[in-house]
């Protein structure tokens, strides 16, 4: 009987760990949630974001899918998230993709949900967000948006 308890408990555990990391996806409220494409440089972005003091913490999330290319399994992708308000950079973070699938189920997940940044503004304005890639892409996204959450509860991201 012991035994089957804890073939329930250590599930239960590793789900609560896993969702410990994912207060800037789970909780808050989402404020605006636009399309992004990808630019010249293999990034996304420049996107305008209208952000205030009140919203914080503010949660930039980084939404997208990949395809089901079995030579993809295994790639990632990283990127520098850059936080601008007037010309200057108020917060920058860097976040990586992975390929979700297997070489016995190359698709994976159906979408990617990644925090890119958590910030707390000092002023409310047009904030510009740019996303560019820190080494060379290898894996093709597509429905990529940038998903932003307010009044989240922050687990210790850059502010």
């Amino acid at each position: 009987m012991i035994g089957i308890r804890n073939a329930f408990i250590l599930p239960l555990l590793a789900g609560m760990l896993a969702m410990a990391g994912c207060d800037e996806i789970a909780t808050g409220e989402k404020a605006q949630s636009l399309a992004v494409s990808e630019n010249d440089a293999g990034g996304y972005g420049p996107a305008a974001l209208s952000l205030t003091p009140d919203m914080a913490p503010v949660a930039l999330n980084f939404r997208a899918e990949h395809g089901d290319d079995p030579a993809e399994v295994g790639k990632w992708n990283s990127y520098r998230a850059t936080l601008s308000l007037g010309g200057q950079e108020v917060a920058a973070g860097q976040f990586n993709i992975n390929h979700t699938g297997t070489l016995d189920a190359p698709q994976g997940s159906p979408y990617l949900l990644k925090n890119m940044l958590t910030v707390h503004p000092a002023e409310a304005g047009e904030y510009e967000l740019v996303i560019t890639p820190t080494k060379p892409v290898e894996v093709k996204l597509s429905g990529t948006r940038i998903e932003v959450r307010r009044n989240v509860r922050d687990s210790g991201a850059a502010h």
